[in-house]
């Protein structure tokens, strides 16, 4: 059997085996890995458990959240974002909430289609139709803010 030696060639190489050498070492336990996918969850509806229908307004869990939507649909649907408002309204697509600053923004989701949404700081979500499957993407990450001094 082949011996893996470890070795380091400097910043200056730019040799894909050798970067592959030092990705993958089986003498420093390296493994390779690859994504197969985005882990989905649905959002939490209250008493009643979770759901991917968000045809009424959902509070997300925290701000930060990432959001795959797959509209199941032969036509066009949106969904909108906003902050701090149990009566979000749904928002066709490019339409603006009126008082929002242009944060809440009918976002538009092509039919038979995935789309990906970053939240940022907007915490609340609603779609326009049933036929908006809204998953949660699992991410550790989270935005916090400090207190001011």
């Amino acid at each position: 059997m082949a011996k893996n030696l470890r070795n380091f060639p400097g910043q200056a190489v730019q040799d894909p085996s050798s970067i592959a050498n030092l990705t993958y070492n089986e003498q420093s336990g390296a493994q390779k890995n690859a994504e197969v996918g985005r882990k989905l969850l649905a959002l939490p509806d209250g008493a009643s458990g979770h759901t991917t229908n968000a045809t009424t307004s959902k509070k997300l869990p925290k701000k930060g959240a990432n959001l795959a939507v797959y509209n199941n649909a032969g036509a066009v649907g949106s969904i909108t974002l906003g902050t701090n408002t149990p009566t979000l309204t749904s928002q066709a697509p490019g339409a603006v909430l009126a008082g929002t600053d242009g944060q809440s923004v009918g976002i538009a989701c092509p039919p038979n289609d995935w789309t990906y949404i970053a939240c940022g700081d907007l915490d609340w979500v609603i779609a326009s139709a049933a036929t908006l499957l809204v998953y949660l993407i699992d991410d550790a990450t989270s935005i916090k803010q400090e207190a001011a001094r």
